[in-house]
């Protein structure tokens, strides 16, 4: 149990027994009782949750989350709290980036990016214990409202990406007990397909950027991507001599994006006859120059997107959205017409979900594939098919219910009934209405 002291001075203690069996002083300072009463019950919460090695109750953790730093530090100098690790948002961020180790160098340039827009939000130094549900949803809205070089507003997959990062930057300070929730959780973070950045390069396309390329490493670079389906420039990149096996006519492919998943660090993909004649002129035109394919453009400075771009327009095309990720959706496309969802996704290295979602697209091949089937029946068949047998006469229609009753009525010279279903139709009486009395009528009467 704790107690509360008053001093002569004013000041107010907090005094308990620790698991040692030390006396132990929190000095307070001068406050109210009811402060040093409400510290007397988290320390006595605390106690207890050491002793029977549980956590704290729900009011405590959030009393911890909200007390200030000078109280906060008195809790764990007498050993009641682990020490508080920065909570300030440029920090806190800046020190997790750090410490992961194994990111890839272009991940890191992402998670700062992330980084830079937070600080840019909330403030460098935010306390993020103080972020609300609120302040994600505004800081969702500011993300919206950031526009690129072009002038046009960040996409909405680029703003859930971000939010995403961001997420993972809040959960981490929840596993260090900094923060007992996320208060951007229920932000959406999860990236959708958007048909209207997809587009299908068709073979034709293809070969005028090839033939606009400025050296055979631009054509193997391009032929890669739409033939190979590698990733650019990732997987292009770290393609070896030694990776490329003559005999079997395939090769093997290290994917930084997918090595962190078991099993997922490499594949082997066969080296398509459409590919070969660029990896071959490549060969011949390396004459040592190193152990990769593409010994030029690898400098993580060279924007090969931009690049592309230009060379695009050079073969008088229009630059189409997601350049090299459509030129290994383009071969995925064309690969599930003649193999198996599940080779191809072992090819290029997606699920199948994955590629069903971001990747596969329908083309004009396929429309004039459907328009070039032939019909299962003949044309004069649907003529023929109920046509009554040659010498008969056809079959007269069957009378409607108003024809019925005209002839009816010519026969026996009477007025026909054929107002719908009314009164009349069922030959009974049409009802009067009473005649206005002195009260009011009633709606609906």
């Amino acid at each position: 149990m704790a107690s509360v002291l008053k001093r002569p001075n004013g000041h107010h203690w907090v005094q308990f027994w620790d698991l040692g069996k030390k006396r132990q002083t929190i000095r307070l300072g001068k406050s109210s009782r009811k402060k040093a009463d409400r510290i007397k019950s988290v320390v006595e919460d605390l106690l207890s949750g050491l002793k029977l090695s549980q956590a704290p109750d729900d009011k405590t953790l959030q009393w911890l989350d909200e007390a200030d730093d000078d109280i906060y530090v008195k809790l764990a100098a007498v050993g009641l709290v682990d020490e508080r690790s920065s909570t300030r948002l440029a920090a806190f961020v800046d020190n997790y980036i750090e410490s992961r180790s194994d990111l890839k160098p272009r991940t890191v340039i992402k998670f700062n990016a992330t980084r830079d827009y937070m600080v840019a939000h909330f403030g460098e130094g935010c306390d993020m214990r103080k972020v609300t549900e609120a302040d994600g949803q505004a800081f969702r809205v500011y993300l919206l409202s950031q526009q690129n070089s072009k002038g046009q507003n960040m996409a909405e997959n680029t703003v859930r990406k971000h939010t995403q990062i961001a997420k993972q930057f809040f959960n981490h300070a929840v596993s260090r007990k900094l923060l007992r929730v996320n208060p951007l959780a229920g932000l959406p973070s999860t990236v959708m397909p958007n048909k209207e950045r997809m587009h299908y390069i068709t073979h034709d396309d293809a070969r005028a950027v090839i033939d606009a390329c400025p050296d055979s490493q631009w054509r193997l670079i391009f032929a890669l991507a739409r033939y190979g389906a590698l990733r650019c420039p990732s997987e292009i990149l770290e393609l070896k001599w030694s990776d490329i096996d003559w005999d079997k006519q395939e090769m093997l492919v290290r994917s930084e994006k997918t090595a962190h998943h078991v099993g997922q660090g490499s594949r082997r993909v066969p080296i398509f006859t459409d590919l070969m004649p660029f990896i071959e002129d490549a060969q011949e035109l390396s004459e040592g120059t190193g152990e990769y394919l593409i010994h030029r453009y690898r400098d993580q400075e060279s924007n090969l997107r931009t690049q592309l771009h230009r060379i695009i327009k050079r073969a008088r095309l229009s630059p189409w959205p997601k350049a090299f990720q459509n030129l290994r959706a383009s071969r995925a496309t064309d690969l599930v017409t003649h193999h198996p969802l599940h080779v191809v996704s072992q090819w290029t290295g997606h699920s199948i979900e994955t590629m069903k979602k971001f990747y596969l697209q329908v083309t004009d091949e396929h429309r004039e594939a459907a328009l070039a089937i032939k019909p299962q029946l003949p044309p004069e068949t649907s003529k023929t098919l109920y046509a009554p047998p040659e010498g008969e006469a056809k079959p007269k229609p069957k009378p409607s219910m108003r024809d019925t009753a005209r002839n009816e009525a010519s026969e026996t010279g009477q007025k026909p009934f054929f107002t719908g279903f009314g009164f009349e139709s069922l030959k009974m009486p049409t009802p009067s209405i009473a005649a206005e009395g002195l009260e009011p009528p009633t709606r609906g009467l």
